[in-house]
């Protein structure tokens, strides 16, 4: 059995993808990161009888989706099984302060968040909070919304906010898709 979700270890839906493999697979099950959820949307049909677990906060710029969009539109594909709920690791919103910009970093699900902590910030989204992180340092962005165990702060940043959230996961099996068997 393999669950997939997006990786690496270090983002919260593998952790989530751990935890449900280790309370409902019985450690079982191999867990599969890729490097975003549109990576596995696209090619479902490569995992067909395998498992996909991803956030109800899904959101994709690249597919113009949400959770909900994805949910409908690949009912064929997608079969929703259980749902469980999990606390995330704490997030946190930094800021550089000797930055020149008003760019910020985070992943797409909470983009919206960063906006409201974070007045004037122009979002640029990443296919998770740790490569948000990444993109924030490499790019000397002014702000970064991520996990908390991603951050190491300097002397030129200072945290902004801290949020322990709780969130929905959702264990789909992946289907064969019935509309394209000739």
């Amino acid at each position: 059995m393999r669950l997939h979700t997006l990786g690496p270890a270090v983002t919260d839906s593998y952790a989530a993808a751990t935890y449900y493999n280790q309370t409902a697979c019985n450690g079982q099950a191999t867990v599969v990161g890729h490097p975003s959820f549109e990576t596995i949307l696209t090619h479902l049909a490569d995992y067909v009888g395998d498992w996909l677990i991803m956030p109800a906060a899904f959101q994709s710029p690249s597919l113009h989706a949400s959770w909900g969009d994805v949910h409908y539109a690949l009912l064929d594909q997608l079969e929703l099984t259980t749902c469980f709920m999990i606390q995330l690791d704490p997030l946190v919103v930094v800021e550089r302060l000797d930055a020149d910009n008003r760019i910020g970093y985070t992943h797409a699900a909470t983009a919206q968040l960063l906006q409201r902590i974070v007045s004037h910030v122009s979002v640029q989204t990443a296919a998770s909070k740790y490569l948000a992180y990444q993109d924030y340092q490499t790019n000397r962005a002014g702000y970064v919304l991520t996990n908390e165990k991603n951050v190491t702060l300097t002397d030129h940043e200072r945290l902004i906010k801290r949020l322990t959230p709780k969130m929905v996961w959702c264990v789909y099996q992946i289907k064969d898709d019935d509309k394209c068997k000739h």
